[in-house]
This record gives C-alpha cells, structure tokens and sequence, in this order.
C-alpha cells in the first residue's frame, strides 16, 4: 500500500523536534498548569514517541522548579502516545492517558504550515466533531520555526459541547 505523502512529511517534521520541552498551559477551567514533554523516535524511525505530563499549580510559587510534584501540586493528565502508521499506512496516534484511562486510536486529520504565525498544525482526531451523541477529541500539535510546541485538546463528551479544554507552549529544555 502506498503511503500519503503528508503522513510521511509528518513524522519527519515530529523527528526534527526530538527533545524535552517545558512550558505553561491553561485549562478550560483557565487555571494555571505546567507542562513536561519528551518526543523521540522509535523502532529505526518508523514511529514518534510522545510522554506528556500536566501538572496543575496551587499557590503563588508558579516559576519555582522545585514545585513538582510537592502537596500543592496535582497531575492533571499524564500521557504515553505513539505515532506511527498502522497495518493499512494510515498515520494513527495511539493515546493512554491517565484522563480516560483507555487506549484511544486518533486517526491523522491534517497538517498545514501557517505561514504568518510560522508554525505547523497537525491534527488528531477521535469521532466526528458534529455527532453530539458521542465523545469526540481531536489533539493539535503546534511545532513552531522557532522550536516551540504547542499541545492541545479540544473535545466534548456525549450530549456536552465540543469545546478547547486545554493548551500549552512549550520551550526546549
């Protein structure tokens, strides 16, 4: 089976980003939380190993390194995700994630360079974002010239509405 140029062009682009990043994000909630992210190639470059941690911030001591992991800390969502294509050369991004407590199978929606914010946008999805009779997710990584990311989820559970619920920049470390 022949692979689709983009999904090919996707994973390059996720390998040039290998690395640890931190950063600040907020969620749908607008509270405060700071973001760990590890990207790294496996299995002879075939796939992208993604590690995501949020950890949600009490207290004014924001910028203090050692605030991980104290009392005043909480793990919003910790997440271990593979990108790889599938047995039919469909990019896929396996999700687990201490949120759902599943496996969740994201199929590859799109990738666009935009030009005037210099970044790319690949996005992940799960269901149809207009059946609100499901739960439906997509994740959107931003990866910025400058060598930023930006990791987001948008969803909206069965009957709810589908919403931003979470965003983050972050900066390699």
């Amino acid at each position: 089976m022949k692979i689709h140029e983009k999904q090919k062009d996707v994973l390059s682009l996720l390998r040039k980003y290998e690395g640890n990043y931190r950063g600040f994000g907020y969620d749908q909630e607008n509270r405060k939380f700071r973001g760990r992210l590890t990207i790294k190639p496996i299995v002879n470059n075939t796939g992208i190993y993604i590690h995501y941690t949020a950890i949600g911030i009490e207290g004014a001591d924001l910028h203090k390194p050692s605030n991980l992991y104290t009392k005043e800390t909480a793990i919003h969502n910790e997440e271990h995700t593979t990108i790889a294509l599938d047995h039919e050369n469909h990019l896929k991004l396996w999700s687990l994630n201490s949120n759902i407590g599943t496996m969740i199978i994201f199929d590859f929606r799109g990738m666009k360079y935009i030009t005037n914010q210099k970044k790319h946008i690949v996005i992940f999805g799960y269901g149809t974002i207009e059946d609100n009779t499901m739960f439906r997710e997509e994740i959107t990584i931003e990866l910025w010239d400058n060598g930023e990311i930006g990791y987001s989820y948008t969803w909206g559970e069965s009957k709810g509405l589908y919403l931003s619920r979470s965003f983050i920049t972050m900066k390699k470390t």
